[in-house]
């Protein structure tokens, strides 16, 4: 038996990605090295970063012309699967194989003005996500909120949804104790490297509408005179789409508040410059609009960091109450909870260790173990009726 792997969601120009492209990597390295009764084919656009080395002989790669899906669906004709895992959650038509999908979100079904798309593109991705849900045999959610849109947006049975959650960082998570805090340490004599040397709230990820960051700008902006120190906002991640609110709100900020709090913005960052990020914030900020699971608000959680998110999607179910949760159009709310995390070390302290420690409920090989349970559940009766 041969399960295969869609990894076209990996960027093609060799960096290790962020969202469902480094949710996608660490849930494949977790997989291939399981204890199954199959081999695994991974499926990788040229140019993409490697997939570690686990897995043996259990582990093929194939390498696809590009990313598009006639190149997909070409190197199934030519080296075929039995079933198809598409961590994307996007399933490609006219595939040769039934494939199944996992679920990050249907925020643009919601939301069409969040994306790029024009309206002619955005209904044609918007009907093969739909034909792609409805005709799989099941389905994989990140949460149970994405399960729950799933049910209410397209009809599907619940008992068809299995909801995996996310693992976060897998090498956060194994820290602690006295190697968590030098790791700390080092972190912020490495970020200091790059001009932050100020205590620092950390928003981490693509900049895009939905990420809801000029009003983080703003919230920050307003809390800055009421800080008992200077308090730098950095935000880090890639350009996404859509920036002109984003950046107009920081290009107020650019030269320093009058006491010293400034912003800083970063790019291109890999899984060790994410962590140092993590590790050094004093503070991670999730005001996101939508978040299907909240990858970063886990991994900050695993990094012993405090966060403050809002109150949408599922970074409730995530952060459950080891976080400060806030309605994300409320400023003042946000203002007034940056001033009073920031200036109270002992609360700061009490949401980090709370939040540790309901991160080491949720990592990739319980996710692992999701996903081998829901394919085991259709390949081996298969296997069996053969």
């Amino acid at each position: 038996m041969i399960i295969g792997i869609d990894l076209r969601c990996l960027p093609t120009d060799g960096s290790q990605g962020a969202g469902v492209a480094h949710a996608a990597r660490f849930l494949t390295e977790e997989l291939v090295i399981r204890n199954v009764p199959w081999t695994w084919k991974l499926y990788v656009p040229s140019g993409a970063v490697s997939i570690g080395s686990a897995g043996g002989e259990r582990r093929r790669i194939v390498e696809l012309h590009d990313a598009s899906g006639t190149a997909l669906r070409s190197a199934l004709r030519e080296d075929p699967c039995d079933l198809l895992f598409v961590p994307s959650g996007s399933i490609p038509p006219r595939l040769p194989v039934r494939a199944v999908p996992w679920v990050h979100d249907v925020a643009i079904f919601h939301h069409p003005e969040w994306f790029p798309q024009s309206l002619l593109r955005r209904t044609l991705t918007t009907s093969l996500f739909r034909h792609g849900v409805k005709s799989a045999p099941f389905v994989f959610a990140v949460s149970e909120d994405t399960k729950a849109e799933l049910v209410s947006r397209f009809g599907l049975d619940p008992a068809r949804i299995i909801v995996t959650l996310e693992g976060g960082d897998p090498f956060l998570g194994v820290l602690h104790g006295h190697e968590l805090r030098e790791r700390k340490r080092l972190a912020k004599e490495r970020v200091a490297v790059s001009g932050i040397t100020n205590a620092f709230v950390l928003a981490l990820g693509t900049v895009e509408p939905r990420k809801n960051l000029a009003h983080l700008v703003s919230s920050w902006r307003r809390a800055c005179s009421s800080f008992n120190r200077a308090v730098d906002l950095v935000i880090a991640g890639n350009d996404g789409w859509k920036l002109e609110d984003v950046y107009a709100s920081m290009r107020k900020s650019i030269v320093p508040e009058r006491d010293g709090s400034r912003i800083h913005r970063l790019q291109m960052l890999d899984d060790d410059a994410r962590r140092d990020l993590l590790l050094a914030a004093d503070l991670v900020a999730v005001p996101s609009f939508h978040e299907g699971f909240g990858l970063t608000a886990l991994e900050a959680m695993q990094a012993e960091t405090p966060i403050i998110a809002a109150r949408t999607g599922a970074l409730p179910e995530v952060i459950g109450e080891t976080g400060v949760l806030l309605d994300p159009s409320d400023q003042e709310a946000w203002s007034n909870a940056l001033v009073g995390l920031m200036n109270d070390d002992v609360s700061r302290i009490d949401i980090a260790l709370a939040g540790k420690s309901r991160s080491q409920g949720m990592t990739w090989e319980g996710v692992a173990m999701k996903v081998e349970e829901g394919i085991r559940s259709i390949v081996i009766p298969a296997k069996a009726g053969i």
